[in-house]
């Protein structure tokens, strides 16, 4: 598939006066001017430049046509306009008193003013950055800053013992039936094999509570949120809060005994997917999606 915009119709009042506007005082050229019939032309201008788009200049018909005439986004930036050299387009705007909606200034995207069309039009002029990718030393890297991270509740251990006891006893529950039931499985070698799965898990789960719950921290910050788990490799995550779209709260039969919950943030991050902050006190879970929630809403709104 291959698209693009060829052109954008404007409604104007008067071709001439529109003619005589684009084209001595925002410096556009007249790219043609047919006349269709008695009271209807075709008439196209467009920034000079290598740009193929170009405005249709269209005169409004009747009194519906007439009412849109500068207000065809209902009062938003409609156009924009693109260029090389913002000061000199700038001072053009100035010396032919068009009206200045938002002074200059630098954004990440560029240097951008708004300005406001013979119309009521609102246009951005835009110098946009340019893309650099130049080489940073190790010396220029700015230094780590070290947060300090709040840790989980104490009470999540218990929960995370709980949970894991149930599940050994539901798993004993099924393996002694069938080693009493199934003749094949009552040998020495099987038995204690089964043992010794059975104690390395057990072990193995110990293992993971002690050193990973030493682990699980976070911390909230004004722009990213801080995540820490992990027991034999640890992993940190920091979450941009643009990066997150949606949060909820989750929360199980033994941690709720407990008063305790997790968030779960999913992410627009491809690589990291969903991440969870578990062992949070119900109302911190509560608080923190609330807040999360608002920066959700405040970064979609921008």
């Amino acid at each position: 598939m291959n698209q693009h915009l060829s052109q954008i119709a404007i409604v104007v009042d008067d071709y001439d006066k529109a003619i005589a506007y684009y084209t001595q005082k925002l410096h556009f050229e007249l790219l043609e001017d047919t006349v269709l019939s008695e009271t209807k032309r075709w008439v196209k201008v467009k920034p000079r430049g290598n740009g193929n788009c170009s405005l249709l200049l269209a005169k409004a018909a009747n009194e519906e046509q007439s009412s849109r005439i500068g207000n065809q986004t209902g009062g938003r930036v409609f156009l924009f306009l693109h260029t090389d050299n913002f000061q000199r387009d700038y001072q053009n705007l100035l010396h032919h008193n068009i009206t200045i909606i938002r002074e200059p200034s630098k954004e990440s995207y560029g240097t951008v003013a708004v300005f406001q069309d013979l119309y009521g039009n609102l246009w951005d002029l835009i110098e946009p950055t340019l893309f650099t990718n130049i080489p940073v030393t190790s010396t220029a890297i700015p230094q780590y800053a070290v947060t300090m991270l709040e840790p989980v509740e104490a009470a999540y251990k218990k929960v995370l013992y709980l949970s894991w006891s149930i599940f050994f006893l539901a798993l004993a529950g099924i393996a002694i039936p069938l080693f009493i039931w199934i003749d094949a499985l009552q040998k020495n070698w099987i038995i204690f094999s089964a043992l010794g799965a059975l104690l390395l898990s057990i072990l193995t789960v110990i293992a993971f509570i002690e050193i990973g719950f030493k682990n699980l921290a976070w911390a909230i910050r004004e722009k990213d949120l801080i995540c820490r788990k992990g027991w034999i490799f640890q992993d940190t995550h920091i979450i941009p809060f643009g990066k997150v779209q949606n949060c909820v709260i989750q929360s199980g039969p033994i941690g709720r005994k407990f008063g305790l919950a997790s968030i779960k943030l999913m992410t627009a991050a491809s690589h990291l997917g969903d991440i969870s902050i578990n062992g949070l006190k119900q109302e911190t879970a509560e608080q923190l999606k609330n807040w999360m929630t608002e920066k959700i809403v405040r970064n979609e709104s921008h």
